[in-house]
């Protein structure tokens, strides 16, 4: 039972580290690493809402609610399926540039990911 308690200190010490690391990659508070998520999903195409919902692994409300925040960001429109009016599709608007690289926005990434590694290791939690 003391290995779990162990282990769920350590996880909220990462999730901790990560959060900070994270708003620090974005340089700002206006967009989380979850919408980037949903920004990568459909730069290619428009996907469904179920799509990126799966695709995130975040349930469909919270996926819902996100993609709101960036439509009100002027990031993302919603449409219905021209056949299947349930059916909704996130697209990106034209106010994302159509070759932007999301990558680039959140360069320090690989630094995030070696840090959190890094804090794990040091818990000896990994081998």
């Amino acid at each position: 039972m003391n290995e779990l308690f162990q282990l769920a200190k350590i996880l909220r010490e990462t999730s901790t580290v990560f959060s900070t690391l994270s708003m620090q990659a974005l340089d700002s508070s206006d967009i989380t690493w979850q919408q980037v998520l949903i920004l990568e999903q459909i730069a290619i195409s428009p996907k469904t809402m179920g799509e990126i919902s799966k695709a995130i692994d975040l349930s469909y409300s919270t996926t819902s609610g996100l993609i709101s925040r960036l439509e009100q960001m002027n990031l993302v429109r919603r449409f219905r399926d021209s056949s299947d009016r349930r059916i909704v599709w996130a697209a990106l608007t034209e106010r994302v540039p159509a070759n932007m690289n999301l990558q680039e926005g959140i360069g320090c990434m690989p630094a995030t990911l070696d840090s959190l590694r890094e804090l794990i290791l040091e818990k000896e939690i990994l081998s």
